[in-house]
């Protein structure tokens, strides 16, 4: 993946630690409030890319480099993705 989303990702991961979970539940609470369309389209992405880091590992076992590429590229789309409807939702 491309430094530039890992570091993105890494960035969402810190502030998302450090917030308590009552917070957290609170932003999920807005979220499926304000849109609750955008909410789905963000639980889809999500279990995608669980699906898709899955394939991942089981690619990484069978050493099939050139399958394991293009799940990496997709991962990359999907995270990208999930990184704009979340920064929709969270800016408004």
């Amino acid at each position: 993946m491309s430094k530039e989303i890992e570091q993105r990702i890494a960035e969402l991961r810190e502030k998302y630690k450090a917030l308590p979970p009552e917070k957290k539940a609170e932003w999920e609470r807005h979220i499926k409030k304000r849109n609750f369309l955008n909410y789905k389209k963000i639980e889809l992405i999500k279990s995608e890319l669980l699906r898709l880091e899955a394939r991942r590992a089981q690619l990484e076992l069978c050493d099939k480099e050139k399958e394991l590429g293009l799940i990496e590229k997709k991962i990359t789309c999907k995270k990208e993705k999930l990184l704009r409807y979340l920064g929709k939702q969270l800016n408004h």
